[in-house]
């Protein structure tokens, strides 16, 4: 029990740092991606190619920020019950639920802004195979839930 809560108590400390990183990158995206994408590459950011690529990013970085920011409330919400010891819970499929729904709202921001510029497609897959595999361990989750509830009245 003692390396369950740990590994919680770890995994609820990336939460935290993700959270942390992410604000800190909504404050200063567009010059990071400024620095990545035009400094790095050694492309002229005077380029009226570069420039809208820049845009387009941008603007599905700024729409997919709200979502990132749920879904690691989620998550936290989440690594916080398991610390806790409330795990088979309604609360938890409640935030498996909400963590899916923000895959899915990033897949389309993502997926839309794919057809400006390509690369956000690999953004969008990926969020469509993580928002399936949380879809699934919340079913999971759900069928647990009822089945203590179940066990819970027999008792």
């Amino acid at each position: 029990m003692l390396k369950r809560k740990t590994s919680a108590k770890i995994s609820l400390g990336i939460c935290i740092f993700f959270l942390v990183a992410l604000l800190a990158l909504a404050a200063t995206f567009p010059m990071f991606f400024r620095w990545l994408y035009v400094s790095y590459h050694g492309l002229n950011e005077t380029s009226e190619i570069v420039r809208a690529n820049m845009k387009t990013v941008t603007r599905a970085f700024y729409c997919c920020v709200p979502f990132a920011l749920a879904a690691l409330y989620a998550l936290i919400r989440l690594m916080l019950g398991v610390i806790s010891e409330r795990v088979f819970e309604q609360r938890t499929v409640t935030y498996l639920n909400l963590l899916f729904w923000c895959c899915a709202a990033v897949f389309l921001v993502t997926g839309g802004f794919g057809f400006r510029y390509v690369p956000l497609w690999i953004v969008a897959l990926a969020m469509a195979v993580v928002g399936v595999l949380v879809r699934v361990v919340m079913n999971v989750m759900r069928s647990a839930v009822e089945l203590r509830e179940e066990n819970d009245l027999t008792i």
